[in-house]
């Protein structure tokens, strides 16, 4: 792998490697006002959340990187101690991409992006009407990162009080496809979070789990099963016994065995089909661990079905040894 120093490495180019590597990253719309009054709003994606109790988020208001100084957002929040952020959202990609651009001081974004700044009802800055998600928020600290060119300033907010367009809701849960966030990647990059790109993940549990050492060995040396899929086996309170696995076993004798079927049932994900098979496999004195853990491997790649997972392994084990 390349190395890279950043010590002994132009500014720019770790600059690239960072936005590029830490990534996608969540992008703050952050509305200010200045000492004298005037709006100013410009996007951050050094941007997260670090805390429920209070809710607390930080972006950087970084050094600009030609000559080190310190951009409007930075003064106005010394200034003032307060701020509205959004978040980004695909229906205002271009209002936000326009809101980037370094314009003088005493120009308001608003305008020059066409997007509609309503009052808030704790802090003086204007949220953006156009946004689903807005924080009205409080500076609680403002911790310099360096003194040079590019030098982050880390801007740790309290949030004092949330706006949520309804529509996105459920229940308590924002809905990322109904959202549409977009993030940044490095270079001219972007990423949308769609319904179609987004999935669920459930946590692990809290019961002890099988974790990666608690593997059997025959399922950890598998040739076939990526370290993702051992780690989807090992999310789990305990493996099935051999006698839960065999509710898999098929007696259909009537069932072809074709290598050319097998395929095209893991290609769709039809992994139910694919057990039958694998059977119809072992009754034709084919002794063969792969199609078993195939069959696996298709039930965690389509539906994360851990339980069959299992018991397809055990149940492949037992008959193929």
């Amino acid at each position: 792998m390349l190395q890279i120093d950043p010590k002994n490495t132009p500014i720019p180019v770790v600059h690239q490697y960072l936005l590029g590597g830490v990534a996608p990253r969540p992008i703050a719309l952050v509305s200010t006002l200045s000492a004298d009054g005037v709006r100013n709003l410009t996007p951050f994606s050094f941007f997260n959340a670090f805390g429920a109790n209070p809710p607390m988020i930080a972006f950087s208001p970084a050094r600009r990187g030609r000559d080190g100084t310190l951009k409007d957002t930075y003064n106005n929040l010394m200034a003032t101690k307060e701020c509205t952020v959004q978040a980004v959202t695909h229906a205002i990609l271009h209002q936000i991409n326009l809101a980037s651009a370094e314009f003088p001081s005493d120009v308001d974004e608003f305008v020059k992006s066409g997007l509609t700044p309503i009052s808030s009802v704790v802090v003086k800055p204007a949220r953006v009407k156009e946004s689903p998600f807005q924080m009205e928020c409080i500076l609680k600290q403002m911790i310099p990162l360096g003194e040079g060119k590019a030098s982050g300033n880390l801007a740790i907010c309290e949030v004092v009080m949330m706006h949520i367009a309804e529509d996105i809701l459920e229940g308590t849960i924002i809905n990322p496809g109904r959202i549409d966030h977009v993030a940044r990647n490095g270079g001219d990059w972007w990423s949308r979070v769609t319904s179609a790109n987004a999935f669920k993940l459930a946590k692990p549990g809290s019961d002890a789990l099988i974790g990666y050492d608690g593997l059997p060995e025959f399922v950890r040396r598998s040739q076939v099963l990526s370290a993702n899929n051992l780690a989807q086996l090992a999310n789990w309170p305990a493996a099935p016994s051999l006698e839960d696995a065999r509710s898999l076993i098929d007696e259909d004798s009537t069932i072809e065995i074709a290598r050319v079927t097998f395929e095209r049932l893991a290609r769709v994900g039809n992994y139910t089909a694919m057990i039958k098979l694998a059977q119809a496999a072992v009754r034709s004195g084919m002794k063969n661990f792969y199609l078993f853990e195939q069959t696996a491997k298709t039930a965690l790649d389509f539906a994360d079905d851990r339980d069959f997972a299992w018991k397809s392994l055990l149940l492949g084990n037992s008959l193929t040894k």
